[in-house]
């Protein structure tokens, strides 16, 4: 064989209790699980005392960008992460037209991080994605980003789309589901698919749907009107026939701290009721996104350079500064990060109260001022959500690990670096929250099954070999708020298509990741 991982605990990604075996490989397949003492390898593991697991599956990424830039994938791959999905929230860049791309990049780049080296060439899902086959150190899944789709027909418009533009779009997404995505994505928080009425909305989930795939949505809300959101959620995938995946379910708001129960009660009645649905949550109380995305809806229609040019208008200006100044935000729990400019990179890490009372700034002057020094592209952490009810959303049976990470310069989130290991260290061994057998499939065989992946997610004999060694004694996230780029340790090996990627906690620079398409 190619390699044998001898003597681990063997947790095959489904939920059954693990039992201790080898693990055969040969030619990027599993070829046998068992005793396997007599055989001879090329190489050989020894995972005595540690945990033989499926490679984790990322269902919820924005890798899409730093992949490309940086292909070995050091943040994800170090914590035993061998298939990213992105894109999400309806943030991507294909399929899109010329002008559409120009105007993703600008407006979301700063969510993405450097592009060192990315040529921003494609216009289709298939020629985006060939930028990955064989090129980069974990395996890909695609699902098509609504807003790349509405850019391309609409721009950044804030109206509802007429049912060409409509027609138009589903056909944009029909084409990408054909050239190997998955599913869609959308995100109706984010201009511009804040704007799209009920029939746009459904009828883009319902060509995802056509192709075989689901949708993955970033909600309107996830605080005051969460049940709301929820209830629009339900009605787009039974009105288009698509499976809902709720992205990164949180509760947020001191005024909505203790809704847990409350929430999960209305999932499982839907559940209950016949709507196909699953979600997935990082393990963290906080959550991170752009800085612009906090400002009031019109402020932010028609694009950055609309955007742009209100900062620049005097009287337009202003009136973003009152809206900012009125938002019912809790400003000492919302941290810069992702700053690059000399006037704002030293403020990461301190909250906006913090900034504004040192610089003697109003809140809403403070967050314009940020905005253009920044040129837009600054982000932020929101410390929003109540560890008792994390716990309660991460022990749900309708729930699934998904990462979140941004790839921001200098601060930022540390999910990029710790989500995986830390349900494995701090919920599974040391709060007891989850049995490992739990935490696995959560990780594993539970988003392959929602993907549609019909080789991956499990440790079975005639799988892709992509298989993560860790020591459940040692596996931690190192990564914190105040130190967030750091690797996490306990991760002994990870393989990708049977070509081992890391170990001993030091990546190798292979790149075995494959694309994995649909159909």
């Amino acid at each position: 064989m190619d390699v044998i991982i001898r003597g681990g605990l063997v947790v095959d990604g489904s939920g059954s209790p693990g039992s201790i075996a080898d693990v055969g490989i040969r030619g990027g397949s599993i070829v046998d699980i068992g005793e396997l003492g007599g055989v001879e390898s090329a190489e050989s593991v020894d995972a005595t005392g540690c945990v033989v697991a499926p490679g984790f599956i990322d269902i919820h990424t924005h890798a899409d960008i730093a992949l490309l830039a940086r292909p070995t994938h050091e943040p994800k791959v170090l914590q035993g992460v061998t298939t990213e999905v992105f894109s999400n929230c309806g943030l991507g860049f294909a399929p899109v037209s010329e002008k559409g791309l120009a105007v993703q990049k600008d407006y979301l780049l700063g969510l993405f991080g450097d592009d060192a080296g990315v040529r921003w060439d494609w216009r289709r899902v298939s020629e985006f994605l060939e930028l990955y086959e064989g090129r980069v150190a974990t395996n890909v899944a695609y699902l098509v980003p609504h807003g790349s789709v509405r850019v391309s027909v609409m721009g950044m418009d804030d109206r509802a789309a007429t049912p060409d533009e409509v027609r138009q779009m589903s056909d944009l997404v029909r084409e990408g589901m054909d050239d190997g995505a998955w599913g869609l994505s959308t995100g109706l928080w984010y201009a511009p698919m804040s704007y799209a009425s009920v029939e746009e909305n459904t009828a883009v989930c319902r060509a995802a749907a056509e192709r075989g795939g689901f949708f993955a949505i970033h909600m309107r809300d996830y605080g005051d009107n969460i049940l709301d959101s929820l209830n629009e959620s339900y009605r787009l995938s039974l009105d288009s026939g698509a499976p809902l995946q709720v992205s990164h379910l949180q509760i947020g708001g001191k005024q909505n701290w203790g809704r847990a129960d409350e929430v999960l009660r209305h999932l499982e009645s839907a559940h209950a009721s016949g709507v196909d649905l699953a979600y997935d949550s990082y393990p963290y109380t906080a959550g991170s996104t752009l800085v612009q995305a906090m400002l009031p809806t019109w402020a932010t229609g028609g694009g950055p350079a609309v955007l742009r040019a209100r900062l620049a208008d005097p009287a337009l200006r202003d009136k973003i500064v009152a809206a900012m100044n009125e938002a019912d935000r809790d400003w000492t729990r919302h941290v810069l990060c992702g700053a690059r400019s000399a006037a704002y990179g030293p403020e990461e890490g301190r909250s906006f109260a913090e900034i504004a009372e040192s610089t003697g700034l109003p809140m809403g002057e403070l967050i314009c001022r940020i905005l253009v020094e920044e040129d837009l592209q600054a982000c932020f952490i929101a410390h929003l959500g109540l560890e008792e009810d994390l716990e309660k959303i991460l022990k749900h049976p309708l729930h699934m690990i998904g990462s979140d990470g941004l790839h921001l310069p200098g601060r930022t989130h540390p999910r990029l670096y710790g989500a995986f290991p830390r349900l494995l260290g701090r919920y599974v061994r040391d709060t007891g929250l989850l049995t490992l057998e739990e935490a696995v499939w959560k990780m594993t065989g539970f988003p392959a099954q929602r993907m549609g992946f019909t080789d991956r997610g499990l440790l079975r004999t005639g799988y892709a070999a992509d298989v993560v060694v860790f020591d459940p004694t040692a596996i931690r996230d190192e990564a914190t708020f105040e130190d967030p780029c750091r690797y996490a340790s306990g991760i002994r090996t990870v393989l990708v298509n049977g070509t081992t990627v890391a170990d001993s906690g030091r990546h190798l620079g292979t790149l075995p990741g494959q694309v994995l398409r649909r159909g």
